[in-house]
């Protein structure tokens, strides 16, 4: 069985909301499927097949922080989040991609808002994509 990123980046497998954001030489970034996470729950995806840091090349490495800053200005500025926060696990899909989901004023913090089922809809997902991109072009 193939990954599912590997596959995605493909065109394999349904896009993302709103399709590709950012699409840069190592990375990519997407918002979460709107069943995922709150609006503005983003992946950046690594376009090489590899696990985590210990894999990663200095090139990609390099890019990686310069394109956090500008993903995380923009999003707090198009959702209003006070935090953005970055999740690694890699359980599911053992091919590199972080989580970016912004915590707005009001929201539990930590692990408390992390761990709750929010969800958001589909046509808001596809509309701050498009913002997004716009942004980070």
């Amino acid at each position: 069985m193939g990954c599912f990123l590997c596959q995605k980046h493909e065109g394999e497998v349904a896009p993302p909301p709103g399709g590709y954001i950012y699409k840069g030489a190592r990375w990519m970034l997407c918002h979460a499927p709107a069943d995922k996470g709150p609006l503005g729950t983003l992946f950046i995806e690594s376009r090489r097949h590899f696990l985590d840091f210990a894999e990663a090349n200095e090139d990609e490495l390099a890019e990686y922080g310069p394109l956090l800053k500008r993903v995380y200005a923009a999003l707090k500025s198009l959702t209003g989040a006070e935090r953005v926060y970055q999740i690694v696990f890699l359980e599911g899909i053992a091919h590199f991609h972080a989580w970016l989901v912004p915590r707005r004023k009001g929201d539990e913090k930590g692990v408390p808002f992390i761990s709750k089922d929010i969800v958001c809809e589909q046509a808001d997902a596809e509309k701050l994509s498009t913002a997004l991109r716009e942004i980070l072009a």
